[in-house]
């Protein structure tokens, strides 16, 4: 079953008479007025989407009427793979999948193709009505796409987290913990406030910046406490 949204009503307008106008391309299941937007019911996905591309625009009393599919939940956009097609038929494919719904993308790459669909459901229509079907003198096979983004396939691209998750470039992972106390030894750094006295090698003190000094010196005190506590 589709939704369809249809906005801009006109104040004329009635149930039956947006039902009739709907029933001319499919079954309509069920049809809504409310204030200056209506909703419309469509059992196939097919006629729905000719309804969709037909009465967009549509005059009904004199006013242009909106018609679009209702943004439902499943919205999210869907890859699908598609094997057994040949280069060259990237348009006649295009429209084939148009007549599910809206295709943001459609590429053949070998005998292959990949093709974006905006909607979920739509694609799992596609899928439903197009898979195993004879498309230019073959029978093609239509899946959802498992492939991943190009980028996540980069040599430098962390491994996938529990349960096949992989992290966005940039993932910060986990909390680096603070350095050990020989390290804090090792750089020679005065445990006292860096305003209270000069540093005991000055050398150690002048490569790092005064904030970081405050810093080091602040964890030695404090570690200092703890150990004296």
């Amino acid at each position: 079953m589709v939704k369809i949204f249809i906005g801009n009503v006109p104040r004329e307008a009635d149930k039956d008479e947006i039902q009739a106008l709907f029933s001319q391309y499919g079954a309509v299941t069920e049809c809504a007025i409310v204030k200056n937007f209506a909703f419309v019911h469509m059992d196939d996905r097919k006629s729905a989407t000719k309804a969709i591309r037909s009465l967009h625009l549509y005059k009904l009393h004199g006013t242009a009427i909106n018609v679009e599919a209702s943004r439902g939940k499943n919205q999210g956009a869907v890859k699908l793979h598609v094997t057994n097609v040949e280069k060259g038929n990237d348009d006649e494919l295009r429209t084939l999948f148009e007549e599910y719904g809206t295709v943001s993308e459609c590429a053949i790459v070998k005998n292959f193709a990949f093709v974006h669909m905006d909607n979920s459901d739509e694609a799992l229509d596609a899928i439903k009505g197009l898979d195993n079907v004879e498309f230019q003198g073959k029978r093609i096979h239509v899946q959802i796409s498992k492939s991943r983004p190009r980028y996540e396939e980069e040599e430098d691209y962390p491994p996938p987290q529990r349960g096949g998750y992989w992290p966005p470039r940039g993932y910060p992972g986990e909390r680096h913990d603070p350095p050990p106390p020989s390290y804090l030894r090792g750089l020679n750094i005065s445990t006292r406030s860096a305003s209270s006295s000069p540093p005991s090698s000055p050398d150690a003190r002048s490569d790092l910046p005064p904030r970081l000094v405050e810093r080091v010196s602040f964890s030695c005190n404090a570690l200092r406490r703890n150990c004296n506590a």
